[in-house]
């Protein structure tokens, strides 16, 4: 699962690239219509990026899905939490962070689409050596929250972790399900 969200954390990125970057030439410097192979050929580097940030969108998209139904099956439940903090704010912070590649406005020649190739990709490493990838805009988009807490008495958990939730009303002191995603980083549902 962790490898999906960090599709989805990037498919802010993806969206506003094509956004960005949607201006295939149509037309050669006559101003006449330019034939199929030669609209190809003229756009090719724009066109296998604005490809492959569609197909990353299609997949964050199928992702999400895999989430909303990941969250409902084996949980573990009963535990009770403390020293809960907010961390919203990580998504935002996360969310500038993929702004960076759209500074990169010649996707259309072969050296701006490998520099922002690179750029996508070392963000990609960072997501997964680290635990940023659970602050995913996206889902900072569709409500979830974001949460750092200890469970009282969970030897499965000694330590602090990380938490995707979708309510805003975890607090100390009220007893959980969860499931982990990956490592210390959990997804939180409140016991009724």
């Amino acid at each position: 699962m962790k490898r999906k969200l960090m599709v989805q954390s990037l498919s802010p990125l993806a969206l506003l690239t094509v956004i960005r970057n949607l201006r295939i030439n149509l037309y050669d410097k006559n101003g006449l219509i330019l034939s199929g192979g030669q609209i190809v050929k003229d756009n090719l580097t724009l066109i296998i990026v604005l490809s492959v940030c569609c197909i990353w969108l299609l997949f964050s998209i199928i992702y999400y899905f895999e989430f909303k139904a990941f969250k409902w099956v084996d949980r573990v439940g009963g535990y009770e939490v403390a020293n809960v903090r907010a961390k919203d704010e990580e998504s935002l912070n996360f969310f500038l962070t993929i702004i960076i590649p759209l500074l990169i406005d010649d996707v259309e020649t072969v050296q701006g689409a490998l520099t922002f190739m690179t750029i996508v990709l070392i963000l990609c490493i960072l997501l997964y050596r680290t635990k940023l990838f659970y602050a995913n805009p996206v889902l900072a988009m569709l409500g979830y929250h974001f949460f750092e807490l200890c469970f009282v008495d969970n030897p499965d958990y000694p330590e602090k972790c990380f938490v995707i939730a979708q309510t805003e009303g975890v607090k100390d002191g009220d007893v959980v399900e969860y499931k982990q995603i990956s490592g210390r980083v959990i997804f939180v549902k409140g016991k009724k």
